[in-house]
């Protein structure tokens, strides 16, 4: 066997073979000369032209600067900015009206004029006097901005910012009491006190509290609570996700509520509609005899402390609750059913109570 292998290889060795081609490989050598780059020494002075302000002088040093790679150098020597003590700052441009930090601006209007602020996220706090002026401060980041500007009867204010929303500006802003205001915000507690005019908010995440109002208020809130405190005119309180607290009002009201208490007390008016999906329902205030009072859950309790002279037409549904007078009455209608009605005094008034699954409670005042 091992001779077999010898033999062939042998034969393999003796066979002509075939001719294989050659390759060449040359080497060039190319040398690139160095280059040396020099740029002078060179003074920076910079005059900026219509500027109010006052600051320390300001010096800015650069040490140098090189840079080194095979055959190429670069070197840029130091050189020194200097701007003088004393500048003149102004900016002049039609679509901005800011200061960085702070602001504290009064402007004069005329009666019938009206307030509308914007803003994305921080606080505004509207208050009352006097005189026919607006004064409006504010703090906020340097990266924010504030545009304020009159169109007609109308004060604007307006929170921008270089790039992207703006982060946080907080409002304190005096307005006179018969100015009606109209104010948003997207991440915004609101507050208002003393203003007669009319009050429109708008927030969707924040709480808004109303002190001491009248006119129309109009008040819508997403996500937040709502609070009324001795106000007067004609109330509509809108909120998703929180409660409705009404203490101490005079004149119509509409609230609705996805997911919150409803809360109303010290109320006096012929016109009340509370409703609510998920929470609780009180009213405690007057019953007039040609007033109309609807308050309706879906799911919790409706109570009701209604004056001892009422004289009202009252209706009561109850799919899975309990019916509860601390006072007799005498029932109409299908009690099985959960539905009926019954009398007060000569009737007039009427009181619409309904709830899901919840107790209706009818107290005596």
């Amino acid at each position: 066997m091992f001779a077999k292998l010898l033999l062939g290889a042998a034969v393999a060795i003796a066979a002509p073979q075939e001719p294989q081609e050659r390759t060449e490989v040359r080497v060039h050598d190319i040398q690139i000369p160095a280059i040396d780059i020099e740029i002078p020494e060179y003074n920076i002075d910079i005059e900026i032209p219509m500027v109010e302000f006052s600051a320390s002088a300001v010096e800015f040093y650069y040490d140098g600067f090189e840079l080194y790679l095979p055959y190429v150098d670069v070197e840029i020597p130091a050189f020194t900015i200097e701007i003088p003590e004393y500048v003149d700052w102004y900016y002049d441009d039609h679509d901005w009206d800011y200061q960085d930090l702070d602001m504290d601006t009064t402007l004069d209007v005329s009666r019938g004029a009206r307030l509308e602020l914007r803003n994305h996220a921080g606080e505004i706090i509207i208050r009352s006097w006097s005189r026919d002026q607006v004064r409006i401060e504010a703090s906020y980041s340097s990266d924010d901005r504030i545009k304020v500007y009159q169109s007609g009867s109308t004060v604007n204010i307006k929170t921008e910012a270089r790039h992207g929303h703006p982060e946080s500006v907080d409002f304190e802003v005096t307005v006179p009491s018969w100015m009606a205001v109209d104010l948003w915000g997207f991440y915004t507690d609101i507050s208002v006190e003393g203003v007669q005019g009319g009050v429109q908010v708008e927030t969707l995440e924040g709480e808004i509290e109303i002190r001491n109002a009248g006119g129309e208020l109009s008040l819508k809130s997403v996500e937040g609570d709502v609070v009324v405190q001795r106000s007067t005119g004609s109330l509509e309180a809108n909120s998703m996700d929180g409660d409705i607290d009404v203490l101490g009002f005079d004149g119509r009201i509409f609230i609705e509520s996805v997911d919150g208490d409803i809360t109303l007390e010290g109320v006096n008016s012929a016109s009340v509609e509370a409703k609510t999906v998920d929470g609780e329902v009180y009213y405690e205030g007057t019953i007039l005899d040609d007033g109309r009072y609807k308050l309706t859950t879906h799911d919790g309790d409706v109570v009701v402390k209604i004056p001892a002279n009422a004289n009202a037409d009252i209706s009561v549904a109850t799919f899975d609750g309990e019916f509860e007078a601390d006072f007799p009455v005498q029932l109409h209608g299908a009690q099985a059913s959960r539905k009926f009605s019954f009398v007060l005094g000569n009737g007039g008034a009427r009181l619409e109570l309904s709830t899901f699954d919840g107790d209706i409670q009818l107290l005596r005042r």
